[in-house]
């Protein structure tokens, strides 16, 4: 029994490692949503063990934010993640295997491997700023982001295109960020106040999404 244990954990390491191969382009994007939704309540939002059930329960869960986290080659972690491999750090870790198809704890891992680097369309949630930015924002921009608006339209004001990427590459995040929150000319409000914090973060992770 325990050889042939041994021979299906294999077999199913095969399996993940052929579906991150077949998957040319891991999506980190992803990840963090299925991060948010299975991994924060134990490793927390920064990744280094604090969720609040680790808190409650009084266990260290591994911190993802360590070098030998972030320095695994993907098809690794996402085996650690899947319970193929043993986290030797880890504390009632679950097998997600069992639970999430392999291009899932892929997309998973792809995130992990991101969580230390500055990138904006990770640190804010897209989809929350898909809602916040069909609210507020399109009606000037566009609903997707071309600067067509039909608020736009009717007072006759240019906007920007969110859609080409050679324009919003000189965009940097911090700047995006700003114009956001602190508004911009005579026709772009200042959105502070009105949006939380997170809530600037996450319409900007949004709008960065929209470069084709």
């Amino acid at each position: 029994m325990k050889h042939l244990s041994w021979f299906v954990t294999m077999i199913s390491f095969l399996a993940l490692a052929t579906a991150a191969n077949a998957q040319e382009q891991p999506n980190p994007i992803t990840g963090s949503h299925l991060y948010v939704s299975y991994c924060i309540v134990c490793h927390g939002k920064d990744g280094t063990g604090k969720g609040p059930l680790a808190f409650k329960r009084h266990i260290k869960p591994a911190d993802l934010t360590q070098a030998k986290y972030q320095n695994k080659e993907l098809e690794d972690l996402a085996a650690l993640i899947g319970g193929y491999r043993p986290m030797e750090d880890a504390t009632l870790m679950p097998n997600w295997g069992v639970a999430l198809p392999k291009e899932e704890l892929i997309d998973v891992a792809a995130y992990v491997l991101r969580m230390t680097r500055k990138d904006l369309k990770l640190i804010g949630d897209t989809r929350r700023g898909r809602v916040i930015y069909k609210g507020a924002c399109a009606s000037c921009h566009g609903r997707f982001g071309k600067g067509d608006g039909l608020l736009a339209q009717l007072i006759r004001v240019e906007m920007g295109d969110f859609t080409k990427r050679t324009d919003m590459e000189g965009v940097t995040d911090e700047k995006l960020v700003k114009v956001i929150s602190e508004g911009k000319g005579e026709f772009m409000p200042a959105w502070a106040g009105t949006l939380s914090n997170d809530e600037v973060y996450d319409v900007a992770a949004y709008v960065r999404l929209m470069a084709k």
